[in-house]
């Protein structure tokens, strides 16, 4: 399993991380909270509403944006 890109969409407090490998498995590492922190999860592209593909797709390089957008399965224009 080779990671393609990690990216990062959370705020100065609150991590909120995706990391995407080559076999379209992607790792959610995430703080609920400043008490519930360093948390991770096995998601789905299903798991993962449109609004946060945008910003992953936002905040990922140019190239790895095409591997991403295919493990996403997220064939919305971006603007």
């Amino acid at each position: 399993m080779k990671e393609i890109c990690s990216v990062a969409i959370g705020n100065d407090y609150l991590e909120d991380r995706y990391t995407f490998y080559s076999n379209g498995m992607i790792q959610h590492m995430y703080d609920e909270s400043i008490f519930n922190y360093g948390l991770m999860d096995w998601v789905q592209p299903g798991d993962i509403d449109n609004y946060v593909k945008r910003r992953i797709l936002k905040k990922c390089e140019n190239k790895h944006k095409k591997s991403v957008r295919q493990i996403l399965a997220f064939n919305l224009r971006m603007n």
